[in-house]
């Protein structure tokens, strides 16, 4: 996560609640630790336990059948208004809507504040 620091102030003010990301997230999370330099095996073996930690809060979503078609159908609705969104988004929004949540935490309001039935909220 960018700017590590508002991220986990605005985690540790939602301990009580329950927490949910997607594989789609872990992707991506991943996809960032793993851009580290291999010169830097400290930085990346600290990144790797605060990801660890980071994950265990949540629960993580699959991406299963329900989520794909879901992701699909609001992709296409989007498509069709003219107001596309990226496939990852589409498939975090889609997860998110086929598991019954509707609240939607991220930094990219633009993007997820078009899906319709999500409350896209910044942090």
């Amino acid at each position: 996560m960018r700017k590590e620091d508002d991220a986990i102030s605005w985690l540790n003010d939602l301990e009580e609640q329950a927490l949910y990301t997607s594989e789609i997230n872990s992707f991506e999370l991943y996809t960032g630790l793993f851009r580290i330099s291999n010169k830097s095996k400290a930085k990346r073996r600290r990144r790797t336990n605060e990801l660890e930690q980071l994950l265990s809060r949540m629960e993580v979503l699959s991406f299963d059948r329900n989520a794909a078609i879901e992701s699909a159908k609001l992709l296409a609705i989007l498509m069709s208004r003219g107001e596309p969104i990226g496939v990852r988004d589409a498939m975090i929004a889609g997860t998110a809507l086929s598991k019954g949540i509707a609240r939607l935490a991220t930094r990219n309001i633009r993007e997820f504040q078009r899906v319709p039935g999500l409350n896209a909220e910044s942090y």
